[in-house]
């Protein structure tokens, strides 16, 4: 299902976005900085995660992976996955283009998402890791209202082969609260929800 907020449409990858990910977002070496997964990060490759996006929206109920578009231009991407019903538990990740940067775009992705997680999903907590040095992310993620909850060593293998420590956060449905400023959603698929979400 597609995810309206006040500037951004999160929709589903269609296969005619591969060029313009890898262009806006996938090749740019400041997004890739500071993680191990580039998905994107060639043309061939940009194409794999399309196609793959593709197939996992008619085969897997439980993939959500969306674009992130501005004035109908793919800026990013943004999804959850490790999702474990038993739990009631899934992990945020997200990536931006570094054009876009410092317009409050990922803030406003991730708060969306992180709504659709604890009330449509009714998820009891939504995580998130991030690179020590990536004060970026950190603050996105302190302004969706992530508490930090430690640091873990050596917790990702790097494409060198070097490791890296990442640092985890959370937020909990009962910290909903918690989230900076009063945001609205609107889910765009009918077949599904189509409710505003008002915090």
């Amino acid at each position: 299902m597609d995810i309206a907020t006040d500037r951004l449409l999160l929709r589903k990858f269609r296969l005619t976005d591969a060029e313009q990910a890898y262009e806006n977002f996938g090749k740019d070496p400041l997004v890739g900085r500071y993680v191990s997964f580039t998905p994107f990060d060639t043309l061939a490759n940009s194409h794999e995660a399309v196609r793959h996006h593709v197939w996992e929206y008619d085969n897997n109920p439980d993939f959500y992976g969306w674009a992130i578009t501005y004035g109908g231009e793919v800026i990013g991407s943004i999804g959850l996955f490790d999702i474990d019903h038993e739990s009631e538990t899934c992990e945020i990740g997200y990536s931006v283009g570094s054009k876009w940067w410092g317009q409050g775009f990922a803030t406003e992705a991730a708060k969306a998402v992180v709504n659709f997680a604890l009330l449509r999903m009714f998820a009891h907590r939504v995580q998130a890791t991030y690179h020590p040095e990536n004060i970026a992310s950190k603050r996105v993620l302190e302004k969706v209202g992530m508490k930090y909850e430690g640091t873990m060593r050596g917790a990702q293998r790097n494409p060198n082969g070097t490791y890296s420590d990442l640092c985890m956060c959370a937020i909990l449905s009962d910290d909903r609260s918690l989230l900076c400023d009063r945001f609205d959603v609107l889910v765009l698929d009918t077949d599904h929800f189509g409710a505003v979400l008002g915090l």
